[in-house]
């Protein structure tokens, strides 16, 4: 199958993007949208319809209340229950104030994914002040660089730059959830794709937001030849066209051989233990 990019993509999911922006102007009104941001695979050309998710930020003049926020995240995952694709929707708001300064930890005003559906609409959500999440700093990374404007104010006027430093702690801790235990079971074309990446990013001498697509193909090149098998394995699942089931989302609806993850598993916990860098793994 064929990389997807916004450019590029199927006329459905443009379609529920757009949806997605007459959403939120319309719940927050357009002078109260300071931009709708579009990252991750669709916006750096690696989107795969079986599998890969809609990532988007929403950028406010100000924060929302707690009403506010509850009905636009009520709202937005009744619409993410009519998207097109198995891939799921992951948006998170902030205020403009936030975009621009990026600090640490990294506040936000609302979070919807997949994870979050069920909470979603049993009003199970707190929308008090003080929330953060560890992920955004990656993600702001991503939009100053790859990222695409799909409503509103240019990305270079909304959002402030992210330091070196506090990339690699977020992608880091990504890494180490993936390292936990035998997650990488669960999740093994995703989390080795995204081990891959990560590796890269410490590895290359300009640090970059790579996609998973570029994460396997670095792989594949400079990682030791054992693992290469696996490295191609995954990445033909995380290309195929097969359409996959939600329940099947996470494997690829394939057996995958429990030694061949773990020898991975274990490679990149020494890679990152011998790098000095924490990997957060147990």
């Amino acid at each position: 199958m064929h990389a997807q990019s916004w450019q590029t993509c199927d006329a459905d999911i443009r379609a529920f993007v757009q949806r997605f922006i007459r959403l939120a102007t319309d719940r927050l009104g357009a002078a109260n949208v300071t931009g709708v941001y579009l990252h991750g695979s669709l916006a750096t050309g690696s989107y795969y319809r079986p599998k890969s998710d809609i990532d988007l930020l929403i950028v406010v003049p100000d924060r929302l209340d707690g009403g506010m926020a509850a009905g636009l995240n009520l709202a937005i995952a009744r619409l993410a229950e009519k998207r097109p694709t198995v891939g799921s929707l992951e948006v998170s708001a902030m205020t403009a104030d936030t975009a621009a300064r990026v600090p640490i930890p990294t506040p936000y005003e609302l979070h919807y994914s997949a994870a979050w559906h069920e909470r979603v609409l049993r009003g199970e959500v707190s929308y008090d002040a003080g929330r953060t999440d560890g992920d955004l700093p990656a993600h702001l990374f991503c939009v100053r660089r790859r990222g695409v404007c799909l409503y509103g104010r240019p990305i270079a006027e909304v959002f402030g730059d992210v330091s070196r430093e506090a990339f690699l702690r977020a992608i880091l801790a990504d890494a180490g959830e993936i390292l936990e235990g035998e997650r990488l079971l669960e999740i093994p074309y995703y989390g080795v794709l995204n081990l891959c990446r990560v590796l890269q990013a410490l590895t290359d001498r300009e640090v970059y937001p790579y996609s998973k697509d570029e994460g396997g193909a670095w792989g594949l090149r400079r990682l030791p030849e054992r693992f290469r098998p696996l490295i191609a394995a995954v990445l033909d699942v995380y290309h195929a066209e097969t359409p996959v089931r939600e329940a099947q989302r996470e494997t690829g609806g394939v057996r995958w051989n429990r030694e061949d993850l773990l020898a991975f598993r274990d490679y990149a916990r020494e890679w990152l233990s011998a790098s000095g860098l924490p990997n957060g793994s147990g």
